[in-house]
C-alpha cells in the first residue's frame, strides 16, 4: 500500500499506473487519507522487455514491471471509486453507480480482489435500496 503522502512523490507517470484502495482514517488522526496501490502481476511478471527483475533499479522498476491493469480499466475503477467515496466528505457518495462500475470491472478482470472486496463490503453496508449508508 503506498500512502497520499507518498504518492504526492511520485511522477505522473507511476501516479497514472496505481489504483486508490480507500480513505481510511489511522488511529490517533481525524484526517482521512487516501490508500493507493500498483496492481502486481498475477502468475509471471509482465515485462516491457527481456529483463531480470532482480537486477532492475528501483527508478527503473516502474519502466519495467507493467501492472496487471490497463489504463481503461484503471480509469473506470477510478470513477467507480469517486462514486463510492462521494468526495471529501463523503456527503455525494452514489454507490449505486459505483456498483454498476466495479460489476463492468469485474467482467473485464475477474479476479481483482480490490474490486471483488469493494463489492462485498458495500454489499453489507448499503441501505436497503442500495445507496450508502
Amino acid at each position: 500500500l503506498i500512502s497520499e503522502d507518498m504518492l504526492g512523490l511520485m511522477s505522473l507517470k507511476v501516479k497514472a499506473l496505481l489504483r486508490i484502495v480507500d480513505r481510511v482514517t489511522v488511529k490517533g488522526s481525524i484526517k482521512p487519507m487516501k490508500l493507493y496501490t500498483f496492481d502486481v502481476p498475477d502468475g509471471e511478471t509482465q515485462l516491457s522487455a527481456d529483463v531480470d527483475v532482480a537486477t532492475v533499479a528501483s527508478t527503473e522498476f516502474f519502466d519495467v514491471v507493467l501492472p496487471a491493469t490497463n489504463k481503461e480499466y484503471r480509469e473506470q475503477f477510478h470513477i467507480a471509486t469517486d462514486f463510492y467515496l462521494g468526495g471529501p466528505e463523503g456527503l455525494q457518495a452514489d454507490w449505486v453507480s459505483a456498483r454498476a462500475l466495479l460489476q463492468e470491472c469485474l467482467a473485464k478482470h475477474p479476479h481483482d480482489a480490490l474490486a471483488e472486496m469493494r463489492l462485498k463490503f458495500m454489499a453489507s453496508k448499503c441501505q436497503p435500496d442500495g445507496s450508502a449508508p
